[in-house]
């Protein structure tokens, strides 16, 4: 179903208007050159009370309809609308008066009363446009800002005014007491509505001024037809009588109502309109600012919209505004309408009367007699009215603004509290770009680190199943986002494999880095099968080619042969290695000196390395692990300790490998108890069979 456009619908109503209005017309003058017989329940006067209504209606919901269409609209040109609406009708009716007034000269002839009667029924459509066009802008202009209040209470007015068209069957009039009593109850609603005049608030001096000589022009034509309707009421030639509508004469009562409130209302508030236009003024500078500050990518960009915008506001003579960038150390100066050569010469007088610290105070603003002193200093440049208004983060320093006038007491107290607010936002925003810039760092390191993440855990090995003959177990935690604690395997051939533990330098993603130039080495040189020492000689020797002096390594290597039951241990600076002899039952410590790698960078180094051989028998446990497990600490700062890590394998000795991590796990959890691990902690337990 196709629906009718707004301007398609007033083209409708548009000619029921004219067809409705001629049909009253034609009815009217044939009921008075019939001389039919007039009574309350004549079909006759129920006939032109439907086609009056019917008028009525058409032109009500015509102006209804166009005036809603109507989207933002702003008050003047409303009441200027309507004044024309009323120049013209007004115009037109005196016109037409002018006619009526010649022809009503007697004698007066049968064709003397039709014209009189059509100039009557021209000038009643007249009074109707003009009302009902001033009622529906009325409307727009009551409901600016509504209220669900005030929306019902309109809702019920327009209701009940068109149910009043029910009095136009019928000739009740201002003698009848229900006549009297639904017109007061109709004047009463539009009394109450007429109240709410939000509108005035936002007109400013000139328009107040032009809407106060529109309103008297409306007051006056609408005057004007209530005096024509009421001199053509006593008038027998005349075939309608519009005193007897309650809906005509509660419109227009309404109207001049409204229109009166306005005229006092907007006189009321001239005293207080320049008040009012500086406070929209400020609004709209802050709004300005907030714009300027959501557009803008760059603290620079920021600092240049809150120093136009102070100037703006408070017509300063001139200013600059110092500003740190992004790395809180690099500083900036904005200049507007000053030059830098006369911001130094301030700077130089302030510092002649000691007050050189004034202009770099960021958090404090000067007391009342560091005032006088800086008015004083910058009188001399010629310059009345000096404020001084930092800009600061959460305890952080973002610069200064500083504005000048040539006038004395240029700034008043609402001034330099509006520039306050102005500075403040534009800290948020600063802060905000600075926030901003340390969350993309921190979400650049997160990705980093979880890089760094998946390097660590592709570096240590899957499966520590490399012979039949061991049982090998390995557990590895970070204290920090990526750790620095390093364990493989290397299989040498059917017998022999080469197993290493290792503890990189220092934390995070760069023991990370550097555990991973030591895997790509470490595996470089078990294919040239050297025994212990050469390994970890020339280990040595290529980590100090990648590593930076601050850098080093310390690690235990463990070279296993199954067929000779063949242990051969080297220690380069790691822990010492716990061995477990089963037939001996004995469990100690294998120390042998060892230097980390690349801590000593020449040939020397294999001095300070010592290769343990030993023959092991079924059921030897080797235990290696890094420093993070000996050196965890509890509350009391008390360290796990060797001889602890000794006592707990030994207990748990007769337990298969991985409950017996489990329980050193657990135990040194229970050590440390509410105090978090400081470092990384590894641990391989290695168990020898036949």
């Amino acid at each position: 179903m196709k629906v009718l456009s707004p301007h398609n619908t007033l083209g409708i109503f548009l000619s029921a208007n004219v067809v409705s209005w001629l049909l009253l017309l034609v009815i009217n003058l044939i009921s008075y050159f019939a001389l039919s017989q007039k009574t309350v329940f004549s079909i006759d006067l129920h006939l032109k009370g439907l086609l009056l209504n019917f008028f009525f209606v058409l032109v009500f919901f015509y102006f209804s309809v166009r005036v809603e269409k109507l989207k933002e609209v702003d008050f003047i040109s409303m009441l200027t609308s309507i004044f024309i609406t009323g120049l013209i009708s007004n115009t037109a009716s005196l016109v037409l008066q002018f006619v009526s007034t010649t022809l009503a000269v007697p004698p007066q002839t049968p064709q003397t009363i039709y014209w009189l009667n059509v100039i009557y029924h021209t000038n009643i459509a007249l009074v109707t446009i003009f009302l009902t066009q001033t009622f529906f802008y009325w409307k727009r202009l009551i409901l600016h800002q509504k209220s669900a209040r005030l929306l019902r209470l309109w809702t019920l007015f327009e209701y009940l005014l068109l149910i009043s068209l029910v009095f136009n069957f019928f000739e009740f009039g201002l003698d009848d007491q229900i006549f009297i009593f639904t017109m007061l109850i109709l004047l009463l609603l539009g009394l109450v509505l007429s109240g709410n005049l939000k509108w005035v608030a936002y007109l400013n001096a000139k328009e107040k001024w032009q809407g106060i000589l529109l309103l008297i022009f409306i007051a006056g034509f609408n005057f004007y037809f209530f005096r024509t309707i009421l001199s053509h009421a006593a008038t027998p030639i005349l075939t309608t009588d519009l005193t007897h509508s309650i809906y005509i004469l509660v419109m227009g009562a309404f109207v001049m109502f409204y229109t009166i409130f306005s005229i006092l209302v907007i006189i009321f508030n001239l005293p207080t309109t320049a008040v009012f236009e500086s406070k929209m003024e400020e609004i709209l500078s802050f709004q300005r600012l907030a714009k300027s500050l959501q557009s803008g990518g760059q603290v620079a960009e920021v600092c240049e919209a809150l120093i136009d915008t102070a100037v703006m506001s408070i017509e300063a003579d001139a200013a600059w505004l110092d500003y740190y960038d992004l790395d809180e150390t690099t500083q900036h100066t904005i200049y507007r309408f000053i030059e830098s050569d006369e911001v130094y010469k301030i700077r130089l007088a302030m510092h002649k009367i000691r007050l050189r610290n004034i202009l770099d105070q960021t958090f404090q603003r000067p007391s009342e007699n560091i005032q006088i002193k800086i008015q004083e200093a910058v009188a001399k440049m010629g310059y009345e009215t000096m404020q001084i208004v930092p800009l600061a983060g959460h305890e952080t320093a973002l610069g200064r603004l500083v504005l000048l006038k040539k006038m004395k007491d240029g700034l008043d107290d609402e001034k330099r509290e509006l520039i306050n607010t102005f500075v403040l936002q534009a800290s948020i925003s600063i802060e905000n770009f600075r926030l901003l810039a340390r969350t993309i760092e921190a979400a650049r390191y997160k990705e980093e680190i979880k890089i760094a993440q998946t390097i660590q855990k592709s570096l240590l090995p899957v499966s520590l199943d490399v012979n039949e003959h061991i049982d090998m177990r390995a557990f590895s935690q970070s204290a920090y986002e990526v750790g620095g604690d390093y364990y493989d395997v290397f299989r040498i051939d059917a017998h022999r494999f080469i197993l290493i533990v290792g503890d990189v330098s220092g934390k995070g993603t760069s023991a990370a880095f550097n555990m991973a130039q030591m895997k790509g080495i470490f595996h470089g040189l078990v294919q040239l099968d050297y025994d212990a020492t050469t390994f970890l000689q020339r280990a040595n020797q290529a980590l100090a080619f990648c590593f930076d002096k601050s850098s080093f390594i310390t690690a235990t290597v463990v070279y296993v042969d199954t067929e000779k039951k063949e242990l051969q241990i080297s220690r380069a600076g790691h822990c010492p290695t716990l061995y477990y002899n089963a037939e001996e039952r004995a469990m100690q410590y294998i120390q042998g000196k060892g230097l980390g790698l690349g801590i000593l960078r020449h040939d020397d180094y294999t001095k300070h390395i010592e290769n343990r051989i030993i023959h092991y028998n079924k059921g030897d446990v080797l235990a290696l692990f890094t420093d993070g497990v000996i050196e965890a600490q509890n509350e009391r700062r008390e360290e796990y300790g060797y001889e602890r890590l000794q006592q707990l394998i030994e207990q748990n000795l007769h337990k298969p490998l991985v409950l017996i991590i489990e329980e050193m796990m657990h135990d040194l959890q229970r050590f440390c108890q509410h105090t978090s691990l400081s470092d990384d902690h590894t641990v391989v337990l290695l168990k020898l069979k036949n």
